[in-house]
């Protein structure tokens, strides 16, 4: 399970950059060559990354694993279902976010319908979230 630690922890950095780096090109450069329309759907994308990626990015550090292994306070089932929400997490970023970019921006691999996936991904993983301090410890 450490390798989901390493990824998920890795996956923030590059969301971090990507969240500073379209920051920057979102004030001196899109405010100005964008409708409306495509640029509240870029700002509002990339307000999500910024949000999932601090949420993920906390959700890292405290599965910090101790030992090569998950925390102390974390049961098997508490152990799986975390690591499927993080995955989730992941997973519903790339379809919402690059979705919606590759709309705006013509990039390769766009697939309209994986943006509202995505979104629904990422619902299930906060109601996944929820529920995990409620599953028993044997």
């Amino acid at each position: 399970m450490q390798w989901i630690w390493k990824l998920s922890l890795s996956l923030c950095g590059l969301y971090g950059a990507a969240v500073v780096g379209m920051s920057a090109a979102i004030s001196h450069h899109f405010q100005f060559v964008m409708v409306t329309e495509e640029f509240s759907r870029l700002v509002s994308s990339t307000g999500v990354l910024a949000f999932q990626a601090i949420a993920l990015l906390v959700l890292s550090l405290y599965c910090l694993p101790r030992d090569g292994g998950w925390r102390d306070e974390f049961n098997r089932p508490q152990q799986a279902l975390l690591g499927l929400v993080m995955l989730g997490f992941h997973l519903g970023l790339w379809c919402f976010v690059y979705t919606v970019w590759a709309g705006l921006f013509e990039l390769p691999l766009y697939w309209r319908q994986l943006a509202p996936i995505g979104g629904q991904m990422l619902i299930f993983c906060w109601v996944g979230l929820m529920l995990l301090p409620w599953l028993r410890k044997n």
